[in-house]
């Protein structure tokens, strides 16, 4: 859960800290506000006197978004010291104490200034400055095209600005995008949409957004590898590091699965401790989940079971019903198996 925070100066803006706190509560973010010792009541959080930059660099290192109701060269003055990279500074919103501007000052797409300023603005009546190029042209960024399918690509400052140059000068960009990753994107101004990879124009930059791999090496593409795959899987007790990883290997080969994209392994809780799950885990630096066969039986139902399986582990069928519901959405491929390991995805519901 995003966690959010709001300092103010003085009685004023104290009083509007309050008001958006509550606003954004309702929404469902955790909000938290930091007054000055003098204006605080209750149990609310406080700095005291002469502590105001400490306290911004405290907050600045510790919370997702810092919503700051004062005038915008203090805050600026007071972060110099602490700000470091888009990709991993936080949001930072300014706001005046009447709420009648709100403006994005830091991390507006990688770490959602925009998004929440617009959040904000729809909430208070404010009106919301943005200044980023993609934005006031109203097209489509490449960095917010990533976040939205939790992708990676290379060189991320280089093709950002690359490309958001291009986006926003209105220059031709072409995009492909997996027909089944679409959902997960709601616009895509700015950009010219491929049907097939093959309609690509040589010389015109391009955006790739999949998971696969075996795409032709291009000197104008950007691959962009969507974080969207949940990997399910089942085995015999003690299999060995080495036949869950060829295993991996061939699943991944079959499918022309680039192993980036998985975002989570998940299993049934009784093999929690088994070392090759959490062995694969690890090379690959992968999240993994288990579940219980309680939660997992309701799942299971929708693939073929083994009464065998049924038998010793309480569901029938482990890596399909993994994958399903670690998802939320049904297997996107057949189940893959060997004698000891068996392997299923599914891609998540939602991001």
């Amino acid at each position: 859960m995003k966690r959010f925070v709001i300092i103010a100066l003085t009685a004023g803006g104290a009083k509007t800290a309050r008001q958006l706190q509550e606003h954004l509560q309702e929404q469902s973010y955790h909000t938290e506000v930091v007054l000055p010792q003098r204006l605080a009541q209750g149990k609310e959080n406080y700095y005291p006197k002469g502590e105001f930059t400490a306290t911004m660099h405290r907050l600045f290192k510790q919370y997702d978004c810092v919503i700051c109701i004062m005038a915008t060269g203090i805050v600026v003055r007071s972060l110099a010291a602490v700000i470091v990279d888009k990709t991993v500074d936080p949001a930072v919103i300014v706001m005046d104490e009447q709420a009648n501007s709100v403006i994005s000052l830091l991390s507006g797409h990688v770490g959602g200034a925009n998004q929440w300023t617009r959040l904000i603005a729809r909430l208070t009546g404010a009106i919301p400055v943005i200044t980023t190029a993609t934005d006031t042209e109203k097209v489509q960024s490449l960095d917010i095209l990533a976040k939205r399918v939790n992708g990676w690509y290379p060189n991320f400052k280089e093709n950002t600005k690359k490309i958001n140059r291009l986006l926003a000068e209105g220059n031709k960009v072409e995009l492909y995008i997996e027909p089944y990753l679409r959902h997960y994107v709601k616009q895509f101004d700015g950009f010219e949409v491929l049907t097939k990879i093959n309609e690509h124009q040589d010389g015109v930059p391009l955006v790739i957004v999949s998971d696969r791999s075996g795409f032709a090496k291009n000197k104008d593409a950007i691959h962009v590898i969507p974080r969207v795959n949940v990997l399910g899987i089942g085995c015999r007790k003690n299999v060995t590091n080495e036949m869950m990883q060829q295993t991996f290997a061939e699943f991944c080969a079959k499918h022309h699965l680039l192993w980036e994209s998985i975002v989570k392994i998940a299993s049934i809780d009784i093999k929690k401790n088994e070392p090759a799950i959490q062995y694969l885990a690890q090379v690959f630096n992968i999240q993994v989940e288990f579940y219980s066969a309680h939660e997992l039986e309701h799942a299971s139902v929708n693939y073929p079971e083994s009464a065998f399986v049924l038998k010793t582990v309480g569901v029938g069928n482990v890596a399909c019903a993994a994958a399903d519901y670690a998802s939320g959405e049904r297997n996107a491929t057949e189940r893959y198996a060997n004698h000891e390991v068996t392997i299923a995805l599914s891609r998540l519901h939602e991001i």
